[in-house]
């Protein structure tokens, strides 16, 4: 019987950390938690937290791609 993707993820020992884990990434990544409560409820750091996350290969920000442009622009038209 093959593993399930839990099952085999190597982050945490047991099966009920590592589901925790991945329901408070899909809280994370649907915006229902903050990344600092996310991490709480893991038991982590902040820093910790984006640690794995950049790890995994996945990026997170609370704003939207439209949001980072708009930030993006006036950071630039700052430095003009």
């Amino acid at each position: 019987m093959e593993l399930s993707v839990i099952e085999r993820f190597p982050l945490f020992e047991s099966y009920e950390k590592k589901e925790k884990f991945f329901t408070v990434l899909g809280l994370l990544f649907t915006r229902q938690v903050t990344l600092a409560k996310a991490a709480e409820l893991l038991g982590m750091s902040r820093e910790e937290l984006s640690g794995i996350l950049k790890l995994m290969g996945l990026e997170y920000s609370y704003l939207t791609e439209d949001e980072v442009k708009r930030e993006k622009e006036a950071s630039e038209a700052l430095l003009r």
